[in-house]
């Protein structure tokens, strides 16, 4: 569960309080996919942040299965986000000059699995996004659908609860934004929490639940069958 009360997000700008997030109020149930839209400037980048513990809000409480990540060492949320977090990004991230295998465990390295269990669990994560065959190939070789499954293994090769997308289609055409959004549609029915930011209204339909934010606020929380 993950459960938002009053998160603000404040920055100085000009000498003056600019709020990123204004009084967020937000629960997610594990296994939710939420979509999170919004103008550019809106704030959904900086919440996708605090959620992947990547932030840290200004005031307010941020419980994440019972942990209050919002009084949390920097050393706990960064073992929260190996353990618990994986993230896809709409430019890949991934190391263009290395294999796909090598940038799937990349996380693994950061963590306390033994070393001699990493390459099986990097093969087992490519296996699941149809990229096995390819596995040493280097990530500039690959189209850019190829490239966005190589992310998504990199995140899930870690078992999270929780994957943090970042208008993952963005840099896709629409046939195979739709198609790597289905992939990860098959993690939420597996029982993963999934939260998308996307301006993309096709992406977000695709979710249980759309929260729309303005100016850092929530203007709109609709469920998928209150919008239909």
């Amino acid at each position: 569960m993950i459960k938002l009360e009053k998160i603000n997000k404040i920055y100085k700008v000009g000498g003056e309080d600019f709020f990123a997030l204004r009084d967020i109020d937000l629960e997610i149930p594990d296994g939710g996919y939420v979509s999170i839209c919004g103008a550019s400037g809106s704030g959904k980048t900086t919440l996708l942040n605090i959620l992947g513990c990547l932030d840290e809000p200004s005031s307010g409480t941020y419980m994440m299965d019972d942990i209050d990540i919002s009084k949390a060492s920097s050393s706990k949320k960064a073992r929260i986000r190996n353990e618990k977090v994986g993230f896809v990004l709409q430019d890949f991230a991934l190391v263009n000059t290395q294999t796909v295998i090598y940038n799937v465990m990349l996380p693994l390295l950061y963590s306390k699995v033994p070393y001699h269990k990493i390459r099986g669990m990097a093969m087992n994560a490519l296996e699941k996004v149809g990229l096995k065959d390819l596995a040493q190939k280097k990530a500039n070789q690959l189209s850019g659908g190829q490239r966005q499954r190589v992310a998504i293994a990199r995140a899930i090769v870690i078992e999270p609860s929780l994957i943090l997308a970042d208008e993952p289609t963005g840099q896709l055409d629409s046939a195979t934004g739709m198609q790597i959004m289905q992939l990860l549609g098959s993690f939420n029915k597996n029982g993963t929490t999934l939260i998308v930011v996307t301006h993309d209204q096709k992406v977000a339909a695709m979710s249980d639940r759309i929260v729309t934010l303005s100016d850092g606020k929530v203007i709109q929380d609709s469920l998928k069958s209150d919008i239909l």
